[in-house]
């Protein structure tokens, strides 16, 4: 989890580390007023955490897979657009280009498409 608030940014890892270094639960840290953190926010926190590394029940494991995914997921259709877009300006770059080689053959009665002698194509 990467906080986003002043208030996680500060208590977070503060919270992670007393639960991992003493094995306290929540209730004991909120108890000792170790942090200014909410019983049910420690747990929270300490639930995702667990799940992110691999520990923690099954289900918020899952959950954060699914999450990860999901962020993935979005991340790839974002990619996928902006390649679309920019084939798309590629595409009309060169639709220009043959138009504007098109409107010099006319215009100059030159063949600028024609193969020359020795040149492979």
């Amino acid at each position: 989890m990467t906080p986003h608030t002043e208030f996680q940014k500060k208590y977070y890892q503060q919270v992670i580390e007393i639960h991992q270094k003493t094995g306290f639960s929540p209730r004991k840290i909120a108890k000792l007023q170790l942090v200014p953190v909410s019983v049910r926010q420690m747990y929270h926190w300490i639930a995702i955490f667990e799940a992110e590394n691999g520990k923690g029940s099954p289900r918020r494991i899952m959950e954060a897979k699914k999450s990860k995914e999901q962020e993935e997921m979005e991340s790839l259709k974002s990619r996928i657009s902006e390649l679309e877009e920019s084939l798309r300006l590629e595409r009309l770059r060169n639709r220009l280009n043959e138009k504007i080689i098109d409107i010099a053959e006319a215009r100059w009665h030159i063949e600028i498409r024609k193969k020359k002698a020795g040149t492979k194509r």
